[in-house]
C-alpha cells in the first residue's frame, strides 16, 4: 500500500472523526505547522563520531500508516472510584478540564520535528489521574501488541498533592512498525509515581520516545526503562525537578543483539534546592549491534544542597559490538554534590575461565555472567510483575545472541 505523506487535511480529518475540542484540534494544527522550522531531535555524538542517523525514520510518510492493521492494547488496574484511568482520545472530551493544562506542559512538541509529528498526530495513548490524598494499591499495568505501520501513542499522568500510584507499560510486535511514544507525568507536591516500561519491538521496527517528569514540592518520579527490539530507537527519559526536596531514580537496561543500534538519553534538571537523583544504566550488546548513551545531571543556580549520581555501564558481549556511555555534569551551583561514572568492557577472560574450570560450559558461563550483571538493577524494580518480564526477555535476548 503506498503511503502519502501527512498534511493540514489529514489532520483537520483526524480530529474531526473524534469529535475533539477546538483547542486540541487546532494544538494539532500548529505543532504540523511548525514542523519545517523545528530542528532534528539532538543524537549522541561523541569528537568525530555521529552515532545515529535517523533518516531511517521517514517518520512524514509513516504517520499515515496508522490503522493498516490492527493493534491490540490492554489497560489492567484495581483502582478507586474517584481515580480516573481511560484512554486519552476518551478523556479528552469527558474530562476536558483536567486534561487541557497538562497536555504537552511535560514534553514540549516544539522541541524537534519528531514531537511536532507525535503531537500533531497521536491517536492512542492514556489518562491516568489520582486526585489528591489518594493512594493506589498494585500496578495500573498496560499492554500493547502492536500490529500496524506506524504507532503514535501518548501517556498521561497526573497525581495530585500527596497521591501515589505506580504504572507499567509494555510494547511487544511491529513489522516494520514507526512506534511513537510520548509519556508526561505531572507529581504535585507530596506526590509519589513510579513509571515503569518494557519495550521489546520486533527488531526490524523502529522506536522515537520521550518520557519526561516534572516534580512538585516534597514530589518523588521515578522511572525503569527497558529497550529490547526495534532496529534503530531514539529514546530520551527525564525529569525535571521544580519542587524543593523533591527526588526522582532513573534506572535504565538495554540489551542490542544482531544489527541493533540504540541511542539513549537520560537526564535530570534540578531546579529547586534539598533535591536529589540516581541515574544508573546497564547494557549489553551482543553480535553487531551498537549503542550510544548519555546521562546528564543538570544543576541550576537557584538549585543548592543537590546529592545527584550517575553510573553508566555497557558489557560488550562480540568483539564487532560497539558503544559509548558519556556521562555529562553541568553544575551552576557550588554547594552540591555530584558524581558520575562510566564503564565499557568485555567479559572476563579469567572468569570465564574459572567457570569453565568448574564444569560450566563457555555459553552457559556468558548468560550467567549477563544475568548477574544485570541484577543491581533488576533489584530496584517496584513491580513484581515487570520484573518477571524483563527476566524473560532478557533470557530470550540471550538465546538469540547464541
Amino acid at each position: 500500500m503506498s503511503v502519502q505523506e501527512i498534511d493540514e487535511e489529514f489532520i483537520r480529518e483526524l480530529s474531526d472523526d473524534r469529535d475533539e475540542p477546538d483547542w486540541l484540534r487546532q494544538r494539532r494544527l500548529k505543532a504540523w505547522e511548525s514542523y519545517d522550522d523545528l530542528p532534528e531531535p539532538n543524537v549522541i555524538q561523541t569528537p568525530g563520531k555521529r552515532w545515529t542517523d535517523l533518516e531511517e525514520l521517514d517518520v512524514r510518510s509513516r504517520s499515515r500508516g496508522m490503522e493498516a492493521r490492527e493493534t491490540r492494547a490492554s489497560v489492567e488496574a484495581d483502582v478507586p472510584d474517584e481515580v480516573i484511568v481511560e484512554d486519552l482520545e476518551d478523556v479528552v472530551r469527558e474530562h476536558e478540564e483536567l486534561v487541557r493544562d497538562a497536555l504537552d506542559s511535560v514534553v514540549r512538541w516544539d522541541e524537534n520535528r519528531l514531537l511536532a509529528v507525535h503531537a500533531a498526530v497521536w491517536r492512542s495513548g492514556l489518562f491516568v489521574y489520582v486526585p489528591e490524598g489518594v493512594e493506589v494499591d498494585g500496578t495500573i499495568r498496560t499492554r500493547t501488541e502492536v500490529n500496524e505501520d506506524a504507532r503514535f501513542s501518548q501517556t498521561l499522568v497526573v497525581a495530585e498533592d500527596n497521591a501515589t500510584v505506580t504504572v507499567a507499560e509494555s510494547v511487544e510486535g511491529g513489522d516494520e512498525t514507526y512506534f511513537s511514544n510520548v509519556v508526561e507525568v505531572v507529581a504535585g507536591d507530596g506526590a509519589e509515581v513510579n513509571y515503569g516500561a518494557l519495550q521489546d519491538l520486533s527488531d526490524d521496527s523502529y522506536q522515537f520516545t520521550s518520557k519526561r517528569g516534572l516534580t512538585g514540592r516534597d514530589a518523588s518520579v521515578n522511572w525503569i526503562d527497558g529497550c529490547f527490539g526495534t532496529a534503530l530507537t531514539k529514546s530520551t527519559v527525564s525529569t525535571v525537578i521544580e519542587g524543593e526536596g523533591s527526588d526522582t531514580a532513573n534506572y535504565g537496561l538495554f540489551f542490542g543483539t544482531g544489527d541493533q543500534h540504540f541511542d539513549l538519553e537520560t537526564w535530570t534538571r534540578h531546579d529547586a534546592p534539598h533535591t536529589t537523583c540516581d541515574m544508573f544504566t546497564r547494557g549489553v550488546m551482543d553480535d553487531r549491534s551498537v549503542s550510544a548513551y548519555e546521562g546528564t545531571i543538570d544543576v541550576t543556580q537557584p538549585a543548592y544542597e543537590v546529592d545527584a549520581y550517575q553510573t553508566e555501564n555497557v558489557l560488550l558481549v562480540s568483539d564487532k559490538a560497539e558503544a559509548d556511555a558519556s556521562p555529562r555534569l553541568e553544575i551552576d551551583n557550588h554547594n552540591v554534590k555530584c558524581s558520575h561514572a562510566a564503564t565499557m568492557g568485555r567479559i572476563d577472560d579469567e572468569e570465564l575461565f574459572y567457570m569453565n574450570s568448574r564444569g560450566v560450559d563457555e555459553e552457559e558461563a556468558k548468560s550467567l555472567i549477563i544475568e548477574g550483571y544485570f541484577e543491581p538493577v533488576l533489584g530496584e524494580l517496584p513491580f513484581p510483575e515487570l520484573e518477571d518480564e524483563f527476566r524473560e526477555v532478557i533470557q530470550r535476548k540471550m538465546q538469540k545472541g547464541r
